[in-house]
């Protein structure tokens, strides 16, 4: 059986031997986004002259930073052309303060307008208890959308399907009925892994691709396909998403 590993969604700088999880990747060939948190993030790992075949730099500006540091959407725009990949960007409504969030949103909407010029960019984006003002801002962007680690509610599912999204999905959501709920009601040809490593349990202190075969084993018996024709239908899943 030829196996596929990917990762559409890691953080590898948030681990102390980030050159050495770098390295594992490359190793194991495994198709990876390496998401950052800040765009100044993104412009020291770029101007480290990034030079790896399985691994691209995606530039992101997470909303939970985005108060703390809203002067560098300038440098978010300084870099947008040096990558088609962007990300981690989004909301995140678990923080409570209405000003944070008008914030996140003028933000989420720069950075949506921004990419709108350009049709190839791939936005992997955090929705956590603000999907439909995601789902709202993301209405006309016309480039592909990908909603890691998706948790909100069935009917804005519908509407990121019915847009063309893809779903990245990691194990941390098969261990919850939530989760689980959420997964199933993903057409398989929508869906992408992803570890959001070191976030999720058993990534926090070592990296490893380990979560590919837990959830290829998941989707096998709940979608009842073969884990070889799984492999590579997430395969020409990603193909299809970077086309």
């Amino acid at each position: 059986m030829t196996k596929f590993n990917m990762d559409a969604h890691m953080h590898f700088d948030l681990y102390k031997n980030r050159q050495d999880v770098l390295n594992y990747i490359e190793e194991n060939k495994s198709y990876t986004i390496a998401v950052t948190n800040l765009p100044d993030l993104y412009k020291r790992y770029y101007g480290e002259d990034w030079n790896y075949k399985y691994i691209r730099l995606a530039l992101g500006f997470h909303p939970e930073l985005v108060s703390q540091y809203e002067d560098q959407i300038d440098i978010f725009k300084d870099f947008l052309q040096t990558t088609r990949f962007i990300g981690e960007v989004g909301l995140d409504y678990s923080i409570k303060s209405e000003e944070n969030r008008k914030k996140q949103r003028e933000v989420f909407r720069q950075i949506v307008n921004l990419c709108q010029k350009d049709k190839k960019k791939i936005v992997s984006v955090h929705s956590r208890r603000a999907e439909s003002d995601c789902l709202s801002i993301l209405y006309e962007f016309e480039g592909k959308v990908i909603l890691h680690w998706y948790t909100g509610s069935l009917h804005n599912l519908a509407t990121a399907l019915s847009r063309g999204y893809y779903f990245s999905i990691n194990q941390q959501m098969i261990k919850n009925q939530n989760g689980r709920n959420i997964i199933d009601k993903i057409p398989i040809e929508r869906i992408i892994l992803e570890s959001d490593a070191p976030f999720t349990v058993g990534l926090d202190l070592n990296y490893n691709l380990v979560f590919v075969n837990e959830l290829i084993a998941y989707l096998s018996l709940k979608k009842n396909i073969d884990k070889a024709v799984l492999y590579m239908q997430i395969k020409d899943n990603f193909r299809k998403l970077l086309l």
